[in-house]
């Protein structure tokens, strides 16, 4: 699960609800959608990974039959409504365990989460990981660790 951490950065934020998802999306899965195929795939390379043409995933829920928030998954297929992170910078977001590569007890306060991609992470496609690397353009530094979606972090978006 994915949520800003302020109302301002729904309106802030730019998105592209045009693309459509290639595997099963979870909300706050990173993507880069292309609107010239009309999909939103995960970083296939590291390049792709470290770029700043990444977005999270934060689609409505307009399922009724989903009960429980964290059950909600985008089918390949359905349209992503994708938010690009750059626009979020410096802003507060919050992100459910289930979307981190790493165990949640290695994540400390203070990590630095990136995105994963398709060539090092093949199991971990969307997800995010803890990482000391500098050279992402995008990452999410945790600020403190929460109970949302059970186990989660609260960051603060950072762009270089």
């Amino acid at each position: 699960m994915f949520k800003f951490g302020t109302i301002g950065a729904f309106k802030q934020v730019r998105n592209n609800p045009r693309t459509k998802a290639v595997i099963q999306l979870k909300n706050g899965a990173v993507v880069f959608p292309d609107d010239s195929t009309g999909f939103a795939p995960t970083a296939a390379t590291p390049t792709v990974a470290k770029s700043k043409d990444s977005y999270v995933v934060w689609n409505i829920i307009d399922k009724p039959e989903i009960r429980i928030l964290s059950n909600f998954v985008i089918e390949i297929g359905e349209y992503v409504r994708a938010f690009k992170l750059t626009d979020l910078v410096d802003l507060p977001v919050e992100l459910s365990y289930d979307l981190v590569k790493d165990d949640y007890t290695t994540v400390t306060v203070g990590s630095v989460l990136v995105p994963c991609d398709d060539t090092t992470d093949p199991t971990a496609k969307g997800k995010w990981k803890v990482s000391t690397a500098t050279d992402y353009a995008i990452s999410i530094k945790v600020l403190e660790k929460t109970t949302f979606g059970d186990k989660g972090f609260y960051g603060k978006v950072v762009v270089k």
